[in-house]
């Protein structure tokens, strides 16, 4: 066995170890008195937003992970992280995909409902105030979930476990890793309690949603600013209050397709050198 490989290897279980640690103990942390106050009555004091909060573990785990191997790693995954030196279609195809979703979905609320959705309200949730428009409760969603999650889903954990597996089958990991870090919503956040039988189709399209933005990750060389985009707009659209039946579903129906059509392309994705 080639001792630099091992030592590498051990090097990146452990940064992998530490991510995990990190960013599930601070989005727990945050949720959990939400999932108390909701289930058991506790009354327990929250923070304005701390929902959002939560969202920020696994940019805490990535952060805490890259730290651990030195500054100058961390300095210089932070400038991939953040890079604008990818090919400029991937903005239009980051946040041009989503969009087609929701056009889409919006017919499809037409023909199943007999009505088109309340364009007022479209795209806002009662999670956030009132007060807030479309284009600031995609900020909202871009800021938080858009930066927190893929900080360390796509920032991080794909491209260290494409070091030594396919792209299509680091996607697939990152998606069962996902799928759990958002088990404790289930219990206190009303899009994920009235969801039921839902959450197979919720598990099947998260898992396809992976490998689309792994698609995107890898072509942005890296950047997440591309997922970012995509996560935003996305969340707008089947995290709303109007989004809970026909809109989440045709659009989740959307990105499974375009998962299994880009199945094959990317499980021919050798390892990352």
């Amino acid at each position: 066995m080639n001792p630099r490989l091992s030592s590498s290897q051990k090097r990146s279980n452990s940064k992998l170890i530490l991510f995990l640690f990190v960013a599930f103990g601070f989005t727990w942390t945050c949720w959990l008195p939400l999932l108390a106050n909701k289930q058991l009555a506790a009354d327990l004091p929250v923070l304005p937003g701390q929902f959002y909060l939560g969202s920020f573990g696994p940019l805490a785990g990535a952060a805490a992970a890259e730290l651990s191997a030195g500054r100058k790693g961390f300095f210089a995954w932070m400038k991939t992280l953040f890079s604008f030196s990818f090919p400029r279609r991937w903005l239009l195809i980051s946040s041009g995909l989503p969009l087609v979703y929701g056009c889409i979905a919006i017919l499809a609320h037409r023909l199943v409902t007999g009505s088109f959705p309340d364009m007022h309200r479209f795209g806002l949730t009662s999670d956030l105030p009132s007060g807030f428009n479309i284009w600031e409760t995609s900020l909202v969603w871009m800021l938080t979930f858009g930066i927190g999650e893929e900080s360390g889903w796509r920032g991080f954990l794909l491209p260290e476990l494409h070091r030594s597996r396919s792209l299509f089958a680091s996607a697939l990991i990152v998606a069962a890793v996902w799928m759990l870090w958002h088990l404790p919503a289930f219990w206190f956040n009303d899009n994920y309690l009235g969801m039921g039988f839902g959450v197979i189709g919720w598990g099947i399209s998260l898992a396809y949603g992976s490998v689309v933005l792994a698609w995107i990750c890898a072509g942005s060389r890296w950047s997440i600013i591309p997922v970012i985009l995509w996560h935003g707009i996305f969340d707008t659209l089947t995290a709303s209050d109007q989004a809970r039946q026909v809109i989440a579903i045709a659009c989740s129906m959307l990105v499974i397709l375009h998962g299994i059509i880009l199945m094959r392309k990317l499980g021919r994705r050798g390892t990352q050198q």
